[in-house]
């Protein structure tokens, strides 16, 4: 009884720090909305997150729900590694106008995905990921990564920034075609093999 009111209380948490997340990203503090906002990963990972923990609440033991949240948990690991690994030794590259380390920030890369982390490690039913899914999870990452090229070759500036592209490495303005396909790949093996180490764990914990 009391874990299952804790785990109540740990979506709860995801949920409103991404929904203060998505708030100040979005700039709706500012009383504007930059819909720009939501051409970065880490604030669709939000999105995510706050649909996902929203259904979890009312829906328990649901075969779907427990396969999404391997993607929930493996996005949350991704933002936070491109993050402190890629985007802070090279914030410099994010733009001008990029705060490093606000509390905006410290919310939607570390305090998020920490709590969706910690919520799947306590609370979760292990034993549910099966071998193929990292590759089913890596999909969505794929169809991002072609969306925002898709957008860039048609549209123009980044609203909140000088290019076209959300992320420096895949910016085909700064970097060749070849090197960017090259990031794009070692990203994509990286979240592949992120994906096994959380099936493995999975079966070691069940």
């Amino acid at each position: 009884m009391m874990m299952g009111f804790l785990s109540i209380v740990s979506k709860a948490l995801i949920i409103c720090f991404s929904m203060i997340g998505l708030y100040y990203s979005s700039k709706l503090n500012e009383k504007t909305f930059k819909k720009a906002s939501f051409i970065y990963y880490t604030n669709l990972n939000l999105v995510f997150c706050l649909i996902y923990f929203i259904f979890s609440i009312f829906i328990n033991d649901n075969k779907l729900l427990n396969d999404v949240n391997g993607f929930i948990l493996l996005s949350s690991i991704v933002t936070i590694t491109v993050y402190q690994f890629v985007l802070v030794p090279n914030h410099q590259k994010m733009g001008e106008n990029y705060e490093l380390f606000s509390l905006t920030d410290i919310a939607v890369h570390y305090i998020v995905p920490l709590l969706v982390i910690l919520n799947w490690l306590i609370f979760a039913a292990k034993g549910q990921f099966s071998y193929y899914y990292p590759f089913l999870w890596v999909i969505p990452f794929l169809i991002y990564f072609l969306a925002i090229m898709i957008r860039a070759h048609y549209s123009g500036l980044i609203e909140t920034s000088k290019s076209r592209y959300p992320y420096y490495f895949i910016d085909l303005d700064e970097v060749s075609v070849k090197k960017a396909l090259q990031n794009l790949t070692v990203l994509s093996l990286m979240i592949v093999v992120f994906g096994y180490v959380l099936v493995f764990l999975d079966l070691f914990l069940k």
